[in-house]
């Protein structure tokens, strides 16, 4: 099932999708645990996304088709299967896309990518410049359903600090088909960037990205990322940061708060980065679906 055929049916009646987003761990146990994960939601999620990150490879050591076909075929979950251009040619994207479709993923997250901090950007194949390019091969592919990354903040190799309406019509005149946003704590950036992009005519689903706040060490991550943390959740993780049990308790519920929000405005979709760990995506599933 393509994912904007799920906007279309839970927006119809006035409901959010709601989505959840794992990565490819680096053990088979981690693989392992994954399914588990999944296997054992009480509440399934519309769909769920696989990244694949910077050095993405392909073939038989495509860990996220591999984990994207398993969770579909074993329960009956739609995946979406992530795909950056930083690290492939032509000939590679051209590959992976029939690796995908043999496998029956009809979803695809387009992303440039970004170089690795310990990589140069001249090792790189200088082919692809932005993700409109990857989106535009992708549709000639085949019939995927394409999605885009949109930036409430701006992305970090931009001296905006909100998104450029140009780049997200750039990607959905090259056939993207809904958008998935960059993790944010002030949910006012995202409603704002929402209103204007449907304002530019843009008429897809676009989902608010959330991501609990579990360590202290994460939210600097997160700053790397073009992610502004609010007074609010500063003042959180500093009171919490001495005690990891109650700050994940305290992330999850300002994590909680977004979504509950979030859903209040009506917003097309909410999709949740877990960070592979259970506990946010039983407890995000249990309460919202």
């Amino acid at each position: 099932m393509k994912i904007t055929d799920i906007y279309k049916e839970k927006n119809a009646q006035h409901q959010s999708v709601i989505s959840l987003e794992i990565f490819p761990p680096k053990t088979n146990v981690g693989v392992e645990t994954i399914y588990k994960t999944v296997a054992g939601l009480t509440k399934k999620p519309d769909f769920i996304s696989v990244t694949y990150g910077a050095m993405g490879s392909f073939g038989r050591e495509n860990k996220t088709l591999e984990i994207a076909e398993k969770i579909k075929k074993d329960d009956g979950i739609e995946t979406m299967h992530h795909l950056t251009s930083i690290n492939n040619n032509p000939e590679q994207i051209t590959e992976i896309l029939a690796d995908i479709k043999a496998k029956n993923v009809k979803n695809i997250l387009a992303l440039r990518g970004d170089v690795p901090a310990n990589a140069c950007r001249a090792d790189f194949p200088d082919v692809y410049h932005y993700a409109h390019e990857l989106i535009a091969d992708i549709k000639k592919a085949g019939d995927f359903d394409i999605g885009a990354a949109i930036y409430p903040e701006g992305h970090v190799d931009s001296p905006f600090e909100r998104e450029n309406i140009d780049h997200v019509k750039a990607k959905h005149d090259a056939g993207a088909n809904f958008f998935v946003s960059q993790l944010f704590f002030d949910n006012d950036k995202f409603l704002r960037l929402n209103d204007a992009v449907k304002n530019a005519a843009i008429e897809v689903p676009i989902a608010a990205g959330i991501m609990p706040v579990l360590q202290k060490s994460q939210a600097e991550r997160m700053i790397f990322f073009g992610a502004s943390l609010p007074t609010r959740l500063i003042k959180i993780i500093n009171k919490y940061k001495d005690s990891p049990e109650d700050l994940q308790k305290a992330g999850m519920a300002y994590a909680c708060q977004q979504i509950d929000e979030l859903l209040s405005q009506g917003v097309d979709g909410v999709h949740i980065y877990t960070m592979n760990k259970p506990f946010v995506a039983n407890g995000i599933m249990a309460k919202y679906l």
